[in-house]
């Protein structure tokens, strides 16, 4: 008989903190979804700085409330197990914490909406930005994140017959010995290229791998920023990149590193179609985030 009380009570328990959890779990959905429509709306209404601080206020107020409530819950389910005459062990949560909603729009705000959206497109049309446009597109990248402003960067413009000359390189580098009238026709796959070449310094304090990695980060804001531009962009390297033949005909120093090639070009109409009815998910950022 006290077998069964003792198993009821558990029942009952668990019944109890299932109720509060989704209680939990429903304030947070309802809060999530007011929020980012609070978002989209001053978004909408041209408020793109001031909103920001407001909204998160309210969220901060909305999370207080959360947490309060779902404390009291928890305060009355071990009072209930002390009763039982159960001992509770506080268990130590691991991991990032999503119970408080995010004010952040992926939807309403433009940068977000870019990085969410962009894509590599494989295949471009023969349009590409003028010389101009890449001194402004390299004006507004070259804020990339980079330690004690190195600068240890830079890219080369590829057009017209130069391409022929990268698809010579890249033969010589293979070992290829074409036919008279062939030519090697993947440099030829958009008008432009860029080449990101990294050029580390000598510095104490940041290591050539650091400085590697500014270079790849500027690589993927030319990317970013282009297709906010509207053009199309394919980041391409290979096993051949650093190949002696190859980087002779790009001038580098041997310190410096050749990191691949950037497609340019107008994004075709069919990409574009596409694009528009494109269902293809994002990857889940869980896998991306987490705490020591």
């Amino acid at each position: 008989m006290g077998e069964l009380m003792g198993s009821h009570k558990k029942d009952k328990r668990k019944k109890s903190k299932h109720k509060a959890r989704k209680r939990s779990q429903d304030a947070g959905g309802d809060a999530c979804e007011v929020t980012k429509d609070r978002v989209r709306a001053h978004f909408l209404d041209g408020n793109t700085g001031p909103w920001a601080k407001d909204l998160a206020a309210q969220d901060a107020r909305t999370a207080r409330s959360a947490q309060s409530e779902k404390n009291t819950d928890l305060a009355e389910d071990a009072a209930s197990s002390a009763k039982a005459g159960t001992a509770t062990i506080a268990s130590t949560r691991r991991g990032p914490d999503y119970s408080v909603p995010s004010s952040i729009d992926i939807v309403a705000d433009p940068v977000l909406h870019a990085l969410s959206t962009r894509r590599s497109i494989s295949k471009v049309d023969p349009e590409t930005p003028n010389d101009s446009d890449l001194l402004e597109i390299i004006r507004s990248i070259s804020s990339v994140a980079d330690h004690k402003a190195l600068r240890s960067w830079r890219f080369l413009i590829i057009r017209g017959d130069d391409r022929y000359r990268l698809g010579e390189a890249l033969d010589e580098a293979a070992g290829v010995v074409r036919k008279p009238g062939e030519t090697n026709t993947k440099p030829l796959r958009a008008e432009l290229l860029l080449a990101l070449v990294s050029s580390p310094v000598k510095h104490d304090k940041v290591p050539e791998w650091e400085q590697h990695a500014t270079a790849a980060g500027a690589g993927h804001l030319l990317e970013l920023a282009l297709w906010q531009a509207g053009w199309g962009v394919m980041w391409r390297s290979g096993t051949l990149t650093n190949t002696e033949s190859v980087r002779r005909l790009h001038r580098l120093d041997d310190h410096e590193l050749l990191m691949g090639w950037f497609y340019i070009g107008a994004v075709p109409e069919r990409y574009r179609q596409r694009l528009t009815t494109s269902t293809r998910p994002l990857p889940k950022p869980e896998q991306f985030l987490d705490t020591l």
